[in-house]
């Protein structure tokens, strides 16, 4: 099995952040916590999402600190470990506030051309 670049893991990134960006289009935090096929599939692209992101080089993330490498990872372990603890409002609220600007800077990053 060969490994995965950063560039194919970033495009992962991306898909997943733009699957949830279209998903999440005009519903709204109530809609959405009674909607348990849209929060499972939003929760599986996060998962996606944290670990792509785990799994790029840390050279890269260095080049690029505004990505929250950290946060993003920690926001999977959490989905993966602590299944049972998740909270449906926050991961509306980080689906709807933090993953489009993440989709911004996944898309700068692969049009940079340096992973």
């Amino acid at each position: 099995m060969s490994e995965r670049t950063d560039k194919a893991r970033l495009i992962d990134m991306l898909a997943a952040a733009e699957r949830i960006v279209a998903g999440l289009q005009g519903v709204d935090e109530e809609s959405f916590l009674v909607d348990m096929d849209k929060r499972d599939s939003t929760v599986l692209r996060l998962q996606i999402i944290g670990e792509a992101a785990y799994h790029i080089s840390d050279g890269l993330k260095s080049q690029y600190p505004e990505v929250e490498w950290f946060k993003i990872q920690g926001l999977r372990h959490k989905i993966v470990h602590d299944y049972y603890a998740l909270d449906d409002r926050t991961i509306h609220h980080i689906a709807v506030d933090y993953v489009p600007p993440l989709a911004e800077q996944l898309k700068k990053i692969i049009e940079a051309g340096e992973a």
